[in-house]
């Protein structure tokens, strides 16, 4: 997981270049203006910007995603999302479904991260993160990134 502001996204651009890519799309094309809408980006990656309530409490589940790497970015508002790694969940609520390429857990997070306007948080296989677990609606784009194959 790599949680910062936008404005540092250079200390990443030898991560991984599709993590690259996805922030300069965000930093380049994406403001409080932007529609709220899927944007194809190219093959293996594609964002959505929305407009989400909180989460109930008893719908913050833990999600994992096998296929994509989450890039998400706070246009407006702010997001709670609560950590655990993925190694550490043991209560299965819903098993993967490959067509949404999500799991949930029951597992309690490790911590919560804050994310405030301008900031991103980037979620990898092994990161089981829950979203929404704020107390006001906010805006952001997700960008879904495919995982490289080793």
């Amino acid at each position: 997981m790599i949680t910062d502001d936008l404005e540092n996204i250079n200390f990443y651009s030898n991560i991984n270049n599709a993590i690259k890519e996805a922030l300069e799309f965000i930093k380049v094309n994406i403001s409080c203006s932007s529609k709220e809408q899927r944007y194809e980006i190219n093959n293996n990656m594609y964002s959505v910007v929305e407009t989400s309530k909180p989460k109930k409490s008893s719908n913050q589940k833990l999600e994992i995603h096998r296929k994509y790497i989450d890039v998400q970015y706070i246009i407006d508002g702010y997001d709670v999302i609560g950590w655990k790694s993925l190694s550490n969940c043991k209560k299965i609520y819903k098993n993967y479904d490959k067509s949404k390429d999500i799991a949930f857990f029951n597992d309690y997070p490790d911590f919560n991260i804050i994310l405030k306007q301008g900031s991103f948080s980037v979620f990898f296989q092994q990161d089981a993160h829950a979203p929404l677990c704020g107390k006001l609606p906010v805006k952001k784009c997700i960008v879904k990134v495919i995982q490289a194959v080793k």
